[in-house]
C-alpha cells in the first residue's frame, strides 16, 4: 500500500468509526492527534458532520469555564463540539447546567462523561476521576527494508513485518521519509481498527 492507498483507508476507518457512534474526540485521541481540527474537518467535509451556520461562529454559551477551556485545547469551541455530537447547542447549553437526576443522563452529560471524564467528574460528582491503570501495549519496534528497483527507477522500502506497506523514493532520504509517513498511518489504522472492535463489543 502506497502512502495515498493508505491515507484513503485511514478516512474510510475515520468514517466507519464516526457511523457506529464514536465522537470525534474518541477518533482524535486513538490518532494520538493533540487536535480536533483533521477528524472534525474531514468529516464535516465529508457530510457526516453539520457545517456551522455563519451566525453561530461568534455566539457565547453559558457553560462552564472547564470546559469551554479543554475545548480550546482541542481546537473546538462548544458550537463545534455540539455539530459533532449531532447535539441542538442551546439543548445541550441547558443540560450541561444540571446535574443528571437519578443517574438519568442527557445525550449532552453522555457527551461530556465520554469525551472530558474529568471534567464531568469535577462539575457533578465532585472529586477527581480515579485512574485505572491500563495494561501496556507493546510497542512495535518495525524493521525497515530499502532496496534499489531498476524497473521503478527508485528505491522501494518496505516495513518488513508488514510487507503490504511499500513505498517508492527518488533516492533513499526520500524512501525512508516516505516509509516513516506510510508507518505512522498505517500504525493509526491498526489502533483505528482496534477501537472499533472494542467499541463494537462492549
Amino acid at each position: 500500500m502506497q502512502i495515498e492507498d493508505l491515507e484513503v483507508k485511514l478516512n474510510s476507518r475515520i468514517m466507519d468509526a464516526h457511523s457506529i457512534g464514536m465522537s470525534v474526540m474518541e477518533i482524535t485521541k486513538i490518532l494520538k492527534k493533540s487536535r480536533v481540527d483533521y477528524v472534525h474537518g474531514f468529516l464535516r467535509d465529508a457530510g457526516c458532520i453539520p457545517t456551522m451556520n455563519r451566525s453561530d461562529y461568534h455566539r457565547s454559551f453559558d457553560v462552564d469555564n472547564r470546559l469551554l477551556l479543554a475545548l480550546r485545547n482541542k481546537g473546538y469551541s462548544f458550537g463545534r463540539w455540539c455539530l459533532g455530537w449531532k447535539l441542538d447547542s442551546r439543548t445541550a447549553e441547558a443540560d450541561l447546567k444540571t446535574k443528571p437526576e437519578d443517574g438519568e443522563r442527557t445525550v449532552a452529560h453522555q457527551a461530556l462523561h465520554r469525551d472530558f471524564p474529568d471534567i464531568y467528574t469535577r462539575l457533578y460528582v465532585g472529586g477527581k476521576v480515579s485512574r485505572i491503570s491500563k495494561e501496556r501495549t507493546p510497542r512495535f519496534y518495525p524493521s525497515l527494508a530499502i532496496t534499489w528497483d531498476k524497473s521503478q527507477k527508485g528505491y522501494v522500502a518496505i516495513i518488513v513485518e508488514h510487507p503490504e506497506v511499500e513505498v517508492v523514493g527518488m533516492d533513499l532520504h526520500d524512501a525512508f521519509e516516505k516509509i516513516i509517513s506510510a508507518n505512522r498511518l498505517f500504525q493509526s489504522i491498526e489502533r483505528l481498527n482496534a477501537a472499533i472492535r472494542k467499541f463494537t463489543d462492549e
